[in-house]
Formats: C-alpha cells, sequence, structure tokens
C-alpha cells in the first residue's frame, strides 16, 4: 500500500525541502518531504485557517493543533498569539519531525507528540486542516478531541472544503459543541468556529 500523509510510519525515499511562509508581517521557515502533506507550499486551505485565526484571536495561553503536518498551523499561531504552550499531534512520524524542527527553529514552545499522549485539557484554543482523505470518522475524531482538551470557553477552528463536507462538519459540530459560526470563506473553503 502506498505512503499517505495519514501513514504512520512513511517508507517513501525521504528527499527534504525547505518552504518560506509569510503572515502578520512575518517570514518562517518549514521542511517538507514526501509522504506528508502539501509537500510544495503552504497549502490555501491552511493558509487560511491561520490568516482568518491571527484576525479573529489577539493572545491565547494553550494552542492544540490536530493533525500538525509539518507544523505550519502550531508554529504561526503559536508565535504571533503569544502562545505558553503549543501543543501539535499527528500520526505521521516523518511530518512530526519536520513540525518539531520547524518550531525549534521559530522558537516556539511545542510539543510534538501522538494523540495518545495528549493529556492537557486546558488548551484556549484549538485548529485543525483534518485529513479529510482519511475520512469522515477520522475528522469527527479530531473534533472530538479538541473537545475533550478544550477548557471551558476554548475555541477551536476548522477549515474544509464546502465540496469536501463543510455542510455536515457544520452539522457534526453543532452537535458536538453546541454552536458551530463559518468566519471566512474564499476558493471554496470555509473557516468553521466553534466555542466549548
Amino acid at each position: 500500500m502506498a505512503d499517505h500523509y495519514y501513514s504512520a510510519n512513511p517508507t517513501s525515499v525521504s528527499d527534504v525541502q525547505e518552504l518560506s511562509y509569510e503572515a502578520g508581517g512575518k517570514s518562517y521557515r518549514f521542511f517538507s518531504d514526501h509522504s506528508v502533506f502539501s509537500i510544495q507550499r503552504i497549502d490555501p486551505g491552511t493558509d487560511l485557517l491561520i490568516r482568518t485565526v491571527l484576525e479573529e484571536e489577539e493572545q491565547t495561553d494553550k494552542i492544540l493543533d490536530l493533525g500538525c503536518g509539518y507544523g505550519p498551523i502550531g508554529v504561526v499561531l503559536g508565535d504571533q498569539l503569544h502562545a505558553e504552550k503549543v501543543t501539535m499531534i499527528d500520526v505521521n512520524e516523518r511530518a512530526m519531525d519536520l513540525a518539531r524542527r520547524a518550531a525549534a527553529l521559530a522558537s516556539v514552545p511545542a510539543s510534538v507528540i501522538k494523540e495518545e499522549e495528549l493529556t492537557d485539557t486546558d488548551h484556549t484554543l484549538a485548529a485543525t486542516n483534518p485529513p479529510i482523505r482519511a475520512g469522515k470518522k477520522t475528522v469527527y475524531h479530531l473534533f472530538a478531541v479538541a473537545y475533550d482538551h478544550l477548557a471551558k470557553g476554548g475555541v477551536l477552528y476548522v477549515v474544509i472544503q464546502k465540496k469536501q463536507g463543510a455542510d455536515s462538519a457544520v452539522k457534526e459540530l453543532n452537535t458536538l459543541f453546541g454552536n458551530c459560526e463559518t468566519v471566512g470563506r474564499k476558493a471554496g473553503y470555509h473557516i468553521l468556529r466553534s466555542v466549548k
């Protein structure tokens, strides 16, 4: 079976590439590789999610990045929202190593771990560009993980394309959180926000 960005231990030949990204007037360096999500650039959904959260939020204490890939969401939000702690989870060991590298380079206080290692339940902000290709069950599981690990009043931001299930995601988030608002839209991407 071929590797996917949600493969735990990719076996494809490694070929690390450096990416540059700008947000909030700052430049960041990330590293991508084969068998990780969006190898050639920060994808448009992630970019819209980051920029929308930066417009909506000024500061937050503890960030949870669900399905972090090589780390753009956790690193940029952690830096610009002056988080005391950033926790990034993924299943892909290769992506997690790249996320650690990017966080260290940006001096972001990040812990990159597997979901089963996640214990804190007082995150003030969670964000995800969920792995749509892994299936709806996996995507909705991440929503539930966010709910379980957010503090009361904590907020979850999700980016999802209209054609990839934005409407059903809104229903799921409304069921789970009791609220869901669309706070951004661009090129078919929707940014959803729910508050615990």
